[in-house]
């Protein structure tokens, strides 16, 4: 999944560019605000406190207090995470038993329970899919999200990887690429597939200066995808893409404005709606942001990373035992969703509900559900 890219100088609009890690430690030193509490569980999704942002982006902020003892135990499962995973990051993992396999048209079979929103199921299917084909770039696209959808960004960006390879120059894999690393706390890469999206985007890579860079500076490429927008005010991914950017500086009430604007272009889009509940609720707004998450469950009732965001938001205000109504609704509709996994099990600690962690331990959804109705 990562690329190890050697920092380069680049010249854009008379300012030299230093590289997209120089940025983020740049920015960083400026606004040294102690870490929020939270990450993002979409569009943007990993257990972060260290790296100062909520997932949708995978998941919504955790609050600004340090203070909430829970924040110490998150970071514990974010270190242990983090050390177990490294390995294998970037190569996909197939399911075992996969009674898909063999299916006559597995890739339609997965279109359909996606748009079912059974999304454990069309993971199954796209599989056997890209298994049978394995050059099948849409296919491969549609199962990254998928697995976006169902809070697991590794394997999203693992079979996103895949697409990219059979098909370069894909704009919607190059943005989900550049989502997926936002919510993996991986700043410099997803500067670089943005950066990627605007220089193949046939409207507007001629904004892209001829001496391209692999490290792209990240005021420089705000800048252009500034320009982009003055070009076509219109265009949802162009705000979309400035949303993400302005998260990754950390400028919250201008991502705020650019993902408002996209949803007032493309008010049906569901996980526009969650990109801007995970960004209100980086910004320590988590009211707003669970009015934004509940648009997102009215366009689409199984969206696995929105049920996780809503438990997120209501555990930053305090109220840990409406939180822990929606977590156990996000691993119901998706046991291997293991961050919705260990914000349940800290949840349950802070509501004084020490009696359930046995059966959140054993992930035992019988008692989880009959003692938490949603």
């Amino acid at each position: 999944m990562n690329f190890k890219h050697s920092t380069k100088l680049m010249q854009t609009h008379g300012r030299l560019s230093q590289g997209a890690d120089k940025w983020v430690s740049e920015f960083s030193s400026q606004h040294n605000q102690g870490a929020l509490n939270e990450s993002w569980v979409d569009e943007f999704s990993k257990l972060n406190v260290t790296d100062e942002w909520a997932e949708e982006f995978s998941g919504g902020g955790f609050g600004e207090s340090s203070a909430d003892p829970w924040v110490d135990e998150f970071q514990e499962h974010l270190s242990s995470f983090k050390q177990s995973s490294g390995a294998s990051r970037g190569v996909y993992v197939y399911s075992e038993n996969n009674p898909y396999v063999g299916h006559p048209n597995p890739m339609q079979e997965g279109q359909e329970l996606f748009r079912k929103g059974l999304l454990s199921e069309a993971v199954l299917a796209l599989e056997a899919e890209v298994l049978k084909n394995p050059d099948n770039a849409e296919g491969w696209r549609l199962l990254g999200i998928t697995h976006a959808e169902n809070d697991d960004d590794q394997q999203a960006i693992a079979a996103m990887m895949r697409a990219l390879e059979a098909n370069p120059t894909n704009l919607e894999v190059l943005l989900a690429l550049g989502v997926s690393h936002t919510n993996e706390l991986e700043q410099g890469e997803a500067l670089r597939y943005l950066y990627r999206w605007l220089q193949n985007h046939p409207k507007y890579g001629g904004l892209v200066p001829p001496q391209s860079t692999d490290s792209p500076y990240g005021p420089d490429v705000v800048r252009l995808f500034n320009d982009a927008a003055q070009m076509s005010p219109e265009d949802a991914d162009v705000h979309v893409v400035l949303g993400v950017l302005y998260n990754l500086s950390r400028e919250y009430d201008k991502a705020i404005t650019s993902f408002k604007t996209a949803v007032q272009l493309k008010p049906q889009d569901y996980s526009l709606w969650n990109k801007l509940g995970a960004t209100q609720a980086n910004s320590i707004q988590s009211a707003d942001a669970i009015l934004a998450y509940q648009q997102a469950l009215d366009l689409k009732p199984n969206y696995v990373r929105a049920w996780a965001n809503m438990g997120i938001s209501y555990a930053n205000q305090g109220l840990y035992e409406d939180s822990i109504r929606y977590y156990v609704r996000a691993v119901t509709m998706n046991p291997k969703a293991d961050n919705a996994w260990q914000y349940l099990r800290i949840s349950l600690g802070n509501a004084s509900r020490a009696d359930m962690i046995a059966a959140c331990d054993a992930r035992n959804l019988d008692a989880l559900q009959k003692e938490f109705p949603l």
